[in-house]
């Protein structure tokens, strides 16, 4: 199907303008990061091994591209886990770990939280510490079991992102773009961590399959309901702000599907996703004798969206929110929010739109997190690791955007409209830095690799 300019410029038009945000924010980075030489070094040799995407897109790659292509993978992984070995990441990750370690010890769901000065049972969803704590039982909660977790995850991740581009007619574009994904910067640095983007970008990217082999016909009755409903659960219960995607994607093929065939489709995942999740909503009545649908966080996710000093990213609790319990502290810090969006309106408007165009438009999350491990020479590497986090990012935001005005196919710019209007409608207004569009970046690789890679791999 043909793609219309009128769909073709939003989707570039808003790559353009966060590529020129983050252009315009690299002066103040570089003077915050302070990059030499050995970061040029750093970033040529990362976009030699990149380049390996090249001939693995073509029909025929031989035995010894294949072979590069996976030492890169292992060994940059391998050489980022050196960076993290035997530290823990102060926020989610370390939350993840004591939460995992708890369930294996038999304590349960939970975590005392000491920014807050509480236990808390329901703040952080369940499906990646229940996924960690059972890898953990058998594997153990090394950096090095990590690594290998999370790099099977992205492998899945990759392996749908190339099935992806194969179903779109682009099966080199899928290759290249998943070989590429494994070696991306925020990939690695994520590597050895508890963090659980690695699991819901997997998810993400499923259900855009799915829902493409719905429409297609290759899927349906029980089995689709299954595969679709059994996803969006999951994913609800691993990221729940990221929810609503499932969904979104469905409207992509509305087209294809109609409304009625849509409503067929979607109404049987519905209520499978809802089974999924039921475990979750009785584990919550029965502990917190309330209707809890996803987790307790989200009014303190949007107080730390929307307040006076607020940035996007995390920030510690008010004195007087400490040691209120849980569910008493998610109603006042919301109330507070909204007593903050309501009497300052403008204020609210410009820190939202900040809040967007900062995690779109810049990547040194993985540098603040490696930062804050205070790993030896830690200046120094942060100072190397900069061009590869920041450029990169910067070269997929524009390569996308060139690549949106480019391509003659729809699907794909579809399911992109779909990932910011995910941002827009549901992520934006709360807690809201880097990490919270990650999901974007596999359909990005995508959409760029479109350009130069042929359509048969």
């Amino acid at each position: 199907m043909t793609v219309a300019p009128s769909l073709r410029w939003p989707i570039g038009g808003m790559l353009a303008v966060l590529t020129a945000y983050g252009l315009v924010s690299l002066p103040g980075m570089v003077a915050v990061w302070r990059p030499a030489v050995p970061g040029i070094a750093v970033l040529l040799a990362w976009t030699a091994l990149a380049l390996l995407a090249l001939p693995l897109s073509r029909p025929r790659t031989i035995a010894v591209t294949r072979i590069a292509a996976i030492a890169a993978i292992i060994g940059l992984r391998v050489a980022f886990a050196f960076l993290s070995a035997d530290r823990v990441s102060p926020g989610d990750p370390n939350s993840y770990m004591l939460l995992a370690e708890g369930l294996r010890a038999g304590h349960g769901l939970k975590i005392y939280e000491p920014f807050f000065a509480a236990e808390y049972r329901a703040l952080f969803p369940p499906g990646y510490p229940l996924l960690f704590a059972g890898w953990g039982l058998v594997f153990g909660f090394t950096t090095a079991s990590l690594v290998v977790l999370n790099t099977l995850t992205d492998l899945a991740a990759a392996g749908l992102v190339m099935a992806l581009g194969k179903r779109l007619g682009h099966e080199g574009a899928g290759r290249a773009a998943g070989f590429v994904y494994l070696i991306w910067p925020s990939a690695l640095f994520s590597a050895p961590l508890a963090q659980k983007e690695s699991l819901c970008i997997l998810l993400v990217v499923a259900l855009a399959v799915i829902w493409l082999a719905l429409a297609e016909r290759r899927l349906g009755g029980w089995r689709g309901a299954v595969l679709l409903g059994g996803t969006a659960g999951l994913l609800a219960l691993s990221q729940p702000g990221w929810a609503p995607i499932a969904a979104l994607f469905g409207l992509v093929f509305v087209r294809r599907f109609g409304v009625t065939g849509l409503v067929r489709a979607g109404v049987p995942g519905a209520l499978v996703a809802g089974l999924v999740m039921l475990p979750w909503w009785v584990r919550n009545w029965m502990v917190l004798h309330t209707f809890v649908p996803l987790t307790t966080s989200g009014g303190a996710s949007l107080w730390i969206g929307n307040n006076p000093d607020a940035t996007g990213n995390w920030m510690p609790p008010r004195d007087d929110l400490r040691g209120l319990s849980e569910l008493e502290y998610g109603k006042r810090a919301g109330a507070i929010a909204r007593d903050w969006i309501a009497h300052n309106p403008a204020a609210f408007v410009k820190l939202t739109a900040q809040k967007f165009l900062r995690a779109g438009g810049i990547a040194v999350f993985g540098l603040t997190r490696l930062d804050a491990m205070k790993p030896p020479l830690g200046p120094v590497l942060s100072a190397a690791l900069f061009p590869l986090s920041y450029l990169t990012h910067l070269a997929m935001l524009g390569g996308g955007a060139v690549a949106a005005a480019r391509i003659r196919h729809s699907t794909l710019l579809l399911l992109l409209l779909a990932c910011f209007a995910q941002l827009l409608l549901f992520g934006v207004w709360f807690e809201f830095g880097e990490r919270h569009r990650e999901f974007l970046t596999p359909f990005l690789l995508l959409l760029a690799a479109m350009v130069f890679a042929p359509k048969r791999g």
